[in-house]
C-alpha cells in the first residue's frame, strides 16, 4: 500500500556541531526561543524552517531568503548530500512528562503521496486552512522537505520491529551522528542502505500508514504536489518522514490539557450540578495549589482513566475528579451521531458534556476559547495568571484510539493527541525531485 524509498539526504557536514543547528518543529518555538537558535549559529535550521517570527507577518521575501540560504550551505558544503540512497535510524532516547525514560526508534524515509480517499496514509485529526498557508509559500520558495512528519505503522506481527533491530545492528556505527533538543533528550541519526533497508521497504507495502504529527503538512504537501503536476512536473510526488512502529515500546502519548477563557464558568457547585447527569464526583474537591496538583497527579492512576477528568476553577482556586457515566455518557454521545469509537473518546467526552453541554461553548467556536498545556505544572502556571476561567485536565488518548478512528474515516478534535519527544529539524533535508 505504502510507497515508501530511501533518499539522498541532505545532511550537516560531519564538522559542524549537530547541537548548534538543530531545531524544534518550526510550531511549536516560541519567539524567543526562535531568536536564541537564530544567534547560536548562522547555520541552524531555523533560518530555513521558520523564516520570520510567530506572529510577524511574512512576506515572499522571507520565503526567498530561507531558500537560498539553503542553496547556499549547500553550495559552501555546509549541507553534504548522501553518497547512496539511505534509509535514516533515528533514536529518541527522553523522559517524558510523567518522568519516565523511553527510548523511541523509528527511521527517516521518503513516501510516495497518496490523497486521503486512497486509504494509503490516514489522519486522526481536524485542520485549519489558515495553518498551511505558510508552509505552501516555503514550498515554492525553497522546493524541499525542511522537516519531517510523523507517522505510524502497525506492527501487530512485530516484523517491523525485528527489522528495525537487525538494521541498527548492521549500520555503520562512525556514521552516527548525535543532537540534544532544550529538553536534554538525546537524538541519534545513522544512515543504513541495502538488504536491511530494502526488506523494510517491503514490509512496508503491505500497511497503511497514520499521521501522528504533520496533518497540516501532509495536506499542504499533498496541495503543492498537485500544484507542480498541473504544469507537468512530478518532482513533488514525495514527501520525507519519520515512521515508527505502532508497537514500539518507547512510543508514548501524553494529553493535552485545555485552558478556557472568554466565557462564564459558573461556581464550582453549580458546574457539578450542571455534569450530574453524565458525570459523577471522583474524592472530595481540593483547596489550594498544592492539594489541586495532587488531584491532577493522580488523574492517571484512577480506575478506567480514559473516563476521568479533572477540573480547576482558578477563580475559586479549587479543583476535583470527574468520571463520567457509563452507559449514559456514551448513549448520549451516540445518539449526538457519534460512532462508538469517537463516543469513548476523553476529548470527545471533554468537549461535548463539558464544554458544550454544561458551559454552553457553541461547538464550532470551541477552539477560540481554548489554549493548550502539556503539563499539568504548566497548566497550573497558567491558571494562576488570571486570564482563564477554567482548566480542563484528561488522561492521554491510546494508540489503539487512533488507528480505530483512523480506520472508520473518522477525525478527532485538534491537539487530541501529543506525541512526545518532537522530531528535530536539521538532522536531514530532501531536495524534492532529486
Amino acid at each position: 500500500m505504502a510507497e515508501v524509498t530511501p533518499f539522498r539526504g541532505i545532511r550537516y557536514h560531519e564538522g559542524v556541531a549537530l547541537d548548534d543547528v538543530v531545531a524544534p518543529p518550526y510550531d511549536v518555538i516560541p519567539a524567543a526561543q526562535a531568536a536564541e537558535l537564530r544567534e547560536r549559529s548562522p547555520y541552524n535550521a531555523v533560518h530555513l524552517d521558520l523564516p520570520v517570527a510567530h506572529g510577524e507577518a511574512a512576506e515572499d521575501a522571507d520565503y526567498a531568503r530561507a531558500a537560498a540560504a539553503f542553496m547556499r550551505w549547500r553550495a559552501e558544503g555546509v549541507l553534504v548530500r548522501e553518497a547512496e540512497p539511505s534509509l535514516y535510524l533515528v533514536d529518541q532516547t527522553y523522559r517524558g512528562p510523567d518522568g519516565r525514560e523511553r527510548t523511541r526508534k523509528g527511521f527517516i524515509a521518503r513516501l510516495r503521496l497518496a490523497d486521503f480517499a486512497e486509504r494509503v496514509v490516514l489522519p486522526h485529526e481536524r485542520t485549519h486552512a489558515g495553518a498551511k498557508v505558510d508552509r505552501l509559500r516555503l514550498y515554492r520558495a525553497a522546493r524541499a522537505d525542511l522537516s519531517q512528519i510523523f507517522l505510524l505503522c502497525p506492527d501487530d506481527d512485530g516484523g517491523l520491529e525485528d527489522a528495525l533491530a537487525a538494521a541498527a545492528g548492521a549500520a555503520c556505527v562512525a556514521a552516527a551522528r548525535e543532537a540534544r533538543d532544550g529538553d536534554g533528550n538525546l537524538h541519534r541519526i545513522v544512515p543504513f542502505a541495502g538488504p536491511g533497508a530494502e526488506r523494510i521497504v517491503d514490509l512496508l507495502r503491505e500497511r497503511p500508514l497514520y499521521i501522528a504529527d504533520g496533518h497540516h503538512r501532509y495536506e499542504t504537501a499533498v496541495a503543492y504536489r498537485d500544484e507542480r503536476r498541473a504544469s507537468g512536473d512530478h518532482s513533488a510526488d514525495t514527501l520525507m518522514v519519520y515512521l515508527c512502529s505502532m508497537s514500539d515500546p518507547g512510543l508514548s502519548v501524553f494529553p493535552t490539557h485545555r485552558l478556557v477563557r472568554g466565557i462564564v464558568v459558573p461556581p464550582l457547585a453549580d458546574l457539578l450540578e450542571r455534569l450530574q447527569p453524565f458525570f459523577e464526583v471522583v474524592g472530595a474537591p481540593a483547596k489550594g495549589p498544592e492539594a489541586c496538583r495532587g488531584v491532577l497527579d493522580a488523574l492517571g492512576e484512577q480506575a478506567d482513566p480514559g473516563r476521568v477528568f479533572g477540573l480547576c476553577l482558578p477563580r475559586e482556586d479549587v479543583c476535583v475528579a470527574v468520571r463520567s457515566r457509563e452507559p449514559q455518557a456514551k448513549q448520549r454521545l451516540v445518539a449526538s451521531g457519534f460512532s462508538p469509537d469517537a463516543a469513548d473518546l476523553s476529548v470527545t467526552v471533554l468537549h461535548e458534556l463539558v464544554l458544550h453541554e454544561a458551559l454552553g461553548m457553541d461547538r464550532g467556536e470551541v477552539e477560540k476559547h481554548i489554549d493548550y498545556a502539556k503539563s499539568v505544572p504548566d497548566a497550573l502556571a497558567a491558571l494562576a495568571g488570571g486570564r482563564y476561567g477554567l482548566g480542563a485536565f484528561l488522561n492521554a488518548t491510546l494508540i489503539s484510539q487512533v488507528r480505530a478512528l483512523a480506520d472508520r474515516g473518522e477525525t478527532m478534535p485538534q491537539k487530541s493527541t501529543y506525541f512526545y519527544p518532537k522530531l528535530l529539524t536539521g538532522l536531514v533535508f530532501d531536495a524534492l525531485g532529486a
